[in-house]
């Protein structure tokens, strides 16, 4: 029995995967898939390019890899896990010493950290007193405090919007995906 590895980006420390490799993965090699990730993740989904020039959207960073921005057709899915396994916290925002590391004028160099309940499984969020603020559902996190994440969380880190996924809300999320259209916009 062969390996099932859908990695895009090194072994070690946060792995970056293309959603449609995980998409078609999904229907052909489910249990296989759902072993093989490191569950929860998050999704960066890349809204259409914004006119504002000040932004600085050009760039992202995960473990010292740099990659563009994911297209608005091809969200980027990030595993929640550590560059260290022997430390709790997973960290997020500017600085290469982050385990999750996301190149963007709106996150600052520590973000946030995500951190799993040991006795409950329970993930959490906490903001770590961050410049511009991160948001689950709309609503500002207070700094310090832990904010339960359930199977699925709308989450903004400055002006950087993903989505935190267990497994279950992952597969929901690709069925949902593979019904909804694209728009095509011609130029005229």
């Amino acid at each position: 029995m062969h390996s099932f590895r859908p990695r895009l980006l090194g072994e070690e420390g946060g792995v970056a995967l293309r959603f449609s490799v995980l998409a078609s993965q999904l229907l052909y090699a489910r249990e296989a898939l759902l072993k093989a990730i490191c569950w929860p993740v998050l999704v960066w989904e890349s809204p259409p390019p914004r006119p504002d020039p000040h932004l600085g959207f050009a760039r992202s960073t995960l473990s010292n890899i740099r990659f563009q921005r994911p297209a608005h057709s091809e969200p980027l899915v990030l595993e929640l896990r550590k560059r260290i396994p022997a430390e709790e916290d997973i960290t997020f925002g500017r600085s290469p010493d982050c385990d999750i590391v996301i190149e963007d004028a709106t996150v600052s160099r520590l973000h946030a950290v995500f951190r799993q309940e040991p006795h409950t499984g329970m993930w959490h969020v906490v903001d770590a007193e961050s410049h511009n603020g991160t948001f689950q559902a709309g609503v500002l996190i207070l700094p310090g405090r832990p904010t339960p994440l359930f199977a699925r969380a709308s989450l903004r880190f400055g002006a950087v919007e993903m989505a935190f996924l267990q497994a279950s809300a992952f597969e929901q999320y690709v069925q949902a995906r593979a019904l909804t259209p694209v728009c095509l916009t011609s130029a005229g």
